[in-house]
């Protein structure tokens, strides 16, 4: 069976072969000095390639784009290699369900491209003033949760927009989401995305049509924003002409002078939802009428189902640690006798020898493909019952056998100040600290349901900090001539009761401070929650002010409290100093 990741990489390898050459003859052009830095550094951003910190000139960050995060078993061979050839050994799954390789020399890149490309893998358009990665249900196909599968409909659009004349020189990056369900159980949050597409099925002429519930406007950053609804429901032949109405619009109307001011959450403030709404309609009234064919969605190849000759599970082991893993991390499909199984990250990173695990165990158990997901893990999928024992004891020589995908102690961050010019503080060295403290806690698990810490390394929220129940982002605070790294620390984000909320900020504690003040906050919640109260509804009960007399000695800076390890930032051995340079990754 070819895969449709295998069919996209044939359409599309001779335009990135073109794409490669350029690169080669760009970077040849920038080194010997005849375009300009700036002139380079548009081109290689909208193929991909991010530069790294000041003082790691040279170094670049690899993105390659993951639409709706599948990969198959030869992907995750090839990253492997590329990861031990070129980057650091690391490739790093971010939350948008892309790729991540850090520490690629200029010079290697376009071999990395080259090799990326063997395996229909790309970086065109993941970063930059384009369409970024299109996310989508890790589950999708599979899912009890879901609707239908969303998986065609995110591949008709992620291949549609690639290299699309019309987002090629946007005002700002621009993200698209899938979701199967509303309730967000696959992990993907609609209403933070510039559109966001969640499957609806609605009665028409007495015959069920597929469709979307279309939201639009929504982001994070400095100024977050929640998702205005376009339409309550779309019908799904329309993604095409609507998605591209809503991109002309914000291609027309963002804002070009000021990069801070120029997402499409922005044109929707400045429109209001009603303008917006009217002028989406009428420009995609027009695509329609225009005579021009659509794409449609390609045969889903999970469509069909074959029984297993066995339902049987796996026969227990006797071990609880595996006991524990299966519990928290294996989820029955739609599909009788099949499995869907989680592979728990830490902080996203994987090894070389993880991702070679990983594409043994998906060659021979999961139908040759598996996804990233927007929580920085992987999903195995079709995973037979008989077969979960084996596949756990391969998960566990790799050293993925991490329970609790979806709880609390599964901590997202990005990488912060280990490479990223932005970054303020090394969050990746908290969100490590913080998997490790949660662990210790394993009751706390399934006491705090399905909470979730996480980390940014500054304002930007590439981490998501905004939708967390306990968010952190990366700041710096002068004290006595010196800087102590430390942590804005938000809760409360993320879908409660209904609603979608954003954290409210709760105050600022030094890094070396950050996950005793997670332990507290956590704590709390814990003695004096009232029956199923979540965490957003405690923490308006309780009230702001009263978590703050939490944390209050953490956060108090006076002489007699200083020490010099507050002047180090977390996994660091020298005075912190923080400094940044021009964003490339903002979010």
């Amino acid at each position: 069976m070819e895969t449709r990741a295998a069919a996209a990489s044939i359409e599309t390898r001779e335009a990135y072969a073109a794409d490669i050459r350029e690169m080669r003859e760009k970077i040849s052009a920038y080194l010997s000095g005849d375009i300009s830095d700036e002139e380079f550094k548009k081109f290689r951003l909208h193929r991909g390639i991010y530069g790294q910190r000041a003082d790691q000139k040279g170094f670049n960050m690899v993105r390659v784009k993951v639409p709706y995060g599948l990969l198959t078993s030869a992907q995750f061979a090839e990253l492997a290699c590329i990861a031990r050839d070129y980057s650091d050994g690391i490739a790093h799954v971010t939350t948008r369900q892309d790729i991540q390789l850090h520490w690629v020399k200029l010079e290697t890149v376009p071999d990395v491209m080259e090799r990326l490309n063997a395996v229909g893998l790309t970086t065109r358009e993941a970063c930059g003033n384009s369409v970024r990665n299109v996310v989508g249900s890790p589950a999708a196909g599979v899912s009890r949760n879901e609707l239908f599968d969303v998986t065609p409909y995110s591949h008709l659009l992620a291949k549609h927009l690639l290299r699309n004349s019309l987002s090629q020189t946007l005002p700002r990056k621009f993200k698209i989401s899938f979701s199967g369900s509303s309730d967000e159980s696959d992990g993907i949050i609609p209403w933070i995305h510039d559109i966001g597409f969640v499957a609806e099925i609605r009665e028409v002429e007495g015959e069920p049509r597929r469709g979307f519930r279309v939201l639009v406007g929504g982001g994070l950053g400095g100024q977050p924003r929640v998702a205005d609804i376009l339409e309550e429901f779309m019908p799904a032949e329309l993604i095409v002409p609507t998605a591209e109405a809503i991109i002309a619009i914000f291609n027309e109307t963002g804002n070009r002078e000021n990069r801070n001011k120029a997402r499409m959450k922005y044109v929707l403030w400045k429109l209001g939802a009603d303008e917006f709404r009217r002028r989406v309609f009428e420009g995609r009234q027009k695509i329609v009428e225009s005579g021009r064919r659509f794409p449609e969605p390609e045969t889903d190849p999970e469509d069909y189902y074959t029984p297993v000759d066995s339902t049987v599970p796996s026969e227990a082991t006797g071990d609880a640690d595996f006991d524990r893993w299966r519990s928290s991390n294996v989820f029955p499909q739609k599909q009788e006798g099949y499995n869907i199984v989680y592979i728990t990250t830490t902080i996203g990173d994987l090894t070389v020898d993880q991702l070679l695990a990983i594409s043994r165990i998906v060659d021979e158990y999961s139908r040759g493909e598996a996804r990233t997901t927007a929580q920085q893990d992987i999903v195995l999928r079709w995973i037979r019952s008989s077969e979960i024992t084996p596949v756990y004891r391969e998960l566990n020589a790799a050293g993925l056998d991490q329970a609790g995908p979806l709880e609390i102690s599964n901590v997202t961050s990005c990488p912060g100040a280990d490479t990223c010019n932005l970054g303020i503080t090394h969050s990746r060295a908290l969100g490590r600290e913080l998997t490790q403290m949660l662990q210790r806690q394993p009751d706390w698990s399934e006491l705090l349901g399905g909470l979730r810490i996480k980390i940014s390394g500054c304002p930007n929220s590439c981490g998501q900090h905004h939708v967390a129940a306990i968010g952190f982002h990366g700041a710096t605070k002068k004290v006595d001539g010196g800087e102590i790294p430390s942590y804005i620390i938000s809760i409360g984000g993320g879908l409660n009761s209904g609603k979608h909320t954003f954290g409210a900020t709760l105050g600022r504690v030094p890094a070396r401070h950050a996950a005793e003040a997670a332990s507290r906050l956590l704590k709390r919640y814990l003695s004096q929650k009232l029956g199923e109260e979540n965490f957003r509804e405690f923490a308006e009960r309780v009230g702001i002010r009263s978590f703050r007399e939490d944390i209050k000695d953490l956060s108090d800076l006076a002489p007699a409290k200083l020490t010099k390890e507050l002047f180090v930032d977390i996994g660091q051995e020298t005075a912190f100093i923080a400094v940044t340079g021009e964003g490339e990754c903002a979010a």
